[in-house]
């Protein structure tokens, strides 16, 4: 299937009789104040009505997938006629065509341009570099201290981010990064939940919002365009990820001239790279850690094991595998509050699921945070319960029950980088920190983009052992 403009498909036509079942609506605005409002709420709501559910966010038709074989089947077996829709159309508006936005041949051409820079052995070099800037984060800490882990998070992924991405290591330019890309986020989802025509116009009109968002993509870009030329014109040998598409060509186009990527495609395929890498692992560490605050009883066991498998000495890499309990604490983390909290397809071809015909141009949506905590699945599925995560569970559970990192051709191509960052993050940290709940600090969810806290996550610190320099 060659790649389809979203914004280019009428808006389906369908007899309400003839789609399945779901959450009441009102007329003429079906449950879009709902969506607005409460997201989450809706899509909790719309599972209780079947396997398959319709929600009516006008102008847009919805279908909610609530079962693991029909996610599989819209991931996998149906992905040639899906493809990202609105969120690739409004991710395009920041970033271009990249990975994540592209579809057909163009997606198929950049993951296999990409993915050996995310094998196994690629990613392992890249730990050093995640174990040198948790150890010289973790310094920063004093005995007592209340922090909030959003920006703490951030602060130390960004650094790991920007080093394995840029090659750099400049704390100003970081933090301003960081700022860029919250922005980013704020602006994707207030044009995400625009119609086309009106995300198309406010785009181009100059409405404050939109000079700020022009502002900080010039700011990027200049970042971008002056360390791809630098990168370009040097003879250094560099292994960072910048590097290795600036110099990345395709053995199997039958295009020469097509076969290395260009400058523009280098800025978006690493701008797309850097959000997604940094702001879904600050929010699972952010998330973790308060999990880790308001249970201590398996915040002792964690510790106990880090004592146990690491004693007084820094991670390594051939530890991971035998931190058990950090691993499950971390995969029941991103159960409970998965960073990129729903997963969104658009239909560009009709197709039958569930025994319903899925229109041209309607969406389909398979929530992470409504499936994950599925009681069908998942014994006493609102409990931190990290034991659960034994070899027989995960061999039993079904495949799409429990994706935090999507699914088929369009998985996260960095999860194994994710996946790593966040244990060595959390095993360096732990040695020396115990974390505490404040009490009075209100949790709730803000489901942008990605699942944040609204307000913050103030932690406190207590001081386990002697810092390790």
């Amino acid at each position: 299937m060659t790649s389809v403009n979203a914004d280019q498909l009428p808006n389906p036509k369908v007899d309400r009789r003839q789609l399945p079942p779901g959450p009441p609506e009102l007329p003429i605005l079906g449950q879009t104040l709902r969506y607005v409002r409460d997201p989450i709420g809706l899509m909790q709501e719309a599972a209780a009505y079947g396997d398959l559910a319709t929600l009516s966010v006008r102008p847009f038709l919805m279908f909610q997938v609530n079962h693991p074989d029909l996610i599989q089947e819209i991931f996998i077996t149906q992905h040639r006629r899906v493809g990202r829709g609105r969120l690739g159309s409004a991710i395009r508006l920041i970033f271009g065509e990249n990975l994540i936005t592209s579809g057909g041949a163009a997606h198929l051409r950049k993951r296999r341009l990409m993915q050996p820079h995310f094998h196994n052995r690629r990613i392992a070099a890249y730990g050093e570099t995640m174990i040198r800037y948790a150890l010289r984060h973790q310094q920063r800490w004093t005995d007592g201290m209340e922090v909030d882990m959003v920006p703490e998070m951030r602060d130390l992924t960004l650094h790991i981010v920007v080093k394995a991405l840029f090659g750099i290591d400049l704390p100003a330019d970081v933090t301003r990064i960081g700022e860029v890309f919250d922005f980013c986020n704020v602006y994707l989802m207030r044009r995400y939940n625009q119609p086309p025509p009106l995300r198309r116009l406010t785009h181009r009109l100059p409405l404050p919002l939109t000079r700020r968002f022009r502002r900080e993509i010039a700011y990027l870009d200049g970042i971008v365009a002056d360390l791809i030329e630098q990168c370009r014109e040097s003879d250094e040998e560099r292994d960072d990820l910048l590097a290795l598409l600036v110099h990345t060509t395709d053995d199997e186009s039958d295009q020469p001239d097509e076969a290395a990527m260009t400058d523009l495609e280098v800025r978006n395929e690493v701008g797309a790279l850097f959000v997604a890498g940094h702001e879904t692992t600050t929010l699972a560490l952010t998330w973790t850690w308060y999990l880790l605050a308001t249970h201590p009883e398996w915040q002792a066991r964690w510790h106990a094991e880090l004592d146990e498998v690491l004693g007084d000495r820094s991670v390594t890499l051939s530890d991971l595998p035998h931190l058990t309990i950090t691993d499950q604490i971390l995969t029941e983390s991103l159960r409970l509050y998965p960073p990129f909290w729903s997963a969104g397809r658009m239909a560009f071809e009709s197709f039958e699921l569930a025994g319903f015909q899925v229109p041209a141009g309607a969406m389909l949506l398979a929530p992470q945070i409504v499936m994950h905590r599925n009681a069908r699945w998942f014994e006493e599925p609102e409990a931190f319960r990290p034991d659960r995560w034994t070899p027989e569970f995960r061999k039993n559970l079904p495949a799409f029950a429990y994706y935090p990192f999507g699914g088929g051709p369009r998985r996260c191509i960095g999860d194994s980088f994710a996946w790593m960052e966040a244990q060595i993050v959390l095993a360096t940290l732990g040695q020396s920190w115990r974390v505490r709940h404040i009490p009075r600090h209100p949790v709730e969810l803000k489901p942008l983009a990605t699942l944040q806290p609204k307000h913050g996550m103030p932690i406190a610190l207590e001081r386990r052992h002697s810092q390790r320099n």
